[in-house]
């Protein structure tokens, strides 16, 4: 039996695969002893990766972007979710897109996805980030929805699990993501991890497929699995069954990467660094099954 460590940054739903893969015993039956690492930190786990402290693993798009503009070999095997699903949860008095202006939203790093896909989201609602709200930057490790609820600010972008509980308790989603085009979340190694390791990350891969399967077909199983996760959650079903319908719906059953979404993220990342311009989304995109 090979093995292998794989490494999921953050606390999401769109990282779980591997859990829930796990859970159904899918790595034993394709011969593989996995251990999943949670770095809680989605540049980190770009670092990993790198390193081959977890050769495989899903960072955001940005990240692995940004690691390649400094001379990383990370390249993308698989694409997990190929659209960006956050939403904007925002005090009650706010109803819409219109009443943002002049109020505080919280964001998180520029380069970071959720802080990326917030500047993205106010060109796309003509709103300037200069003049016509106050971003408030919530640091490393986002609060966003900390301050949401102590009324620090009016209005966040956040992912599901987060913009779904808010939403429980009384907040207001007045806006989402899904229309933009951006990669969201890669399955990446390094090339010369892969060069080496072919067969192995080709399995890895295909249980990544399977795992989409269960999760679509076996809701009460995935249900589980992502309580213990996520405990947070672990009491409030409704909203954990939303989660899971949503990422459902956004998994790419066959893995595979849009290389309209990567030519997207690309766009966002030049914004910030102008050489991304000159990138070959399909320079990024190697395919294993």
């Amino acid at each position: 039996m090979e093995s292998v460590r794989i490494g999921i940054g953050v606390s999401s739903i769109g990282r779980f695969l591997p859990l829930v893969g796990q859970a159904a015993g899918l790595f034993d039956k394709a011969g593989i002893a996995v251990e999943i690492v949670n770095r809680q930190d989605e540049e980190r786990v770009v670092a990993d990766i790198m390193s081959h402290e977890t050769p495989v693993g899903t960072p955001n798009a940005p990240s692995l972007i940004f690691s390649a503009l400094e001379g990383g070999d990370l390249v993308i095997v698989g694409g997990v979710l190929n659209r960006p699903a956050f939403y904007l949860a925002a005090r009650p008095a706010i109803g819409g897109i219109a009443d943002l202006k002049g109020k505080k939203i919280g964001i998180n790093q520029p380069r970071r996805m959720a802080g990326l896909v917030m500047l993205a989201l106010l060109r796309k609602w003509n709103l300037d980030p200069a003049r016509d709200v106050q971003l408030v930057d919530l640091g490393l490790n986002d609060k966003s929805l900390e301050a949401l609820r102590a009324g620090a600010i009016d209005a966040a972008l956040l992912p599901p699990e987060k913009a779904f509980l808010a939403e429980a308790e009384g907040f207001r989603l007045a806006g989402h993501s899904l229309a933009l085009a951006c990669h969201w979340v890669p399955l990446a190694t390094t090339r010369r991890f892969l060069s080496a390791h072919r067969e192995l990350v080709g399995k890895i891969a295909s249980v990544y497929m399977d795992s989409i399967r269960v999760f679509k077909t076996r809701p009460l199983e995935t249900l589980q699995e992502i309580a213990r996760h996520l405990p947070a959650l672990a009491d409030q079903p409704a909203v954990l069954d939303k989660c899971r319908r949503l990422f459902a719906e956004q998994f790419e059953p066959e893995l595979m990467p849009y290389l309209d979404s990567i030519q997207s993220t690309l766009d966002e990342v030049a914004r910030q660094d102008p050489r991304a311009a000159s990138i070959d989304p399909a320079s990024l995109v190697e395919r294993v099954i």
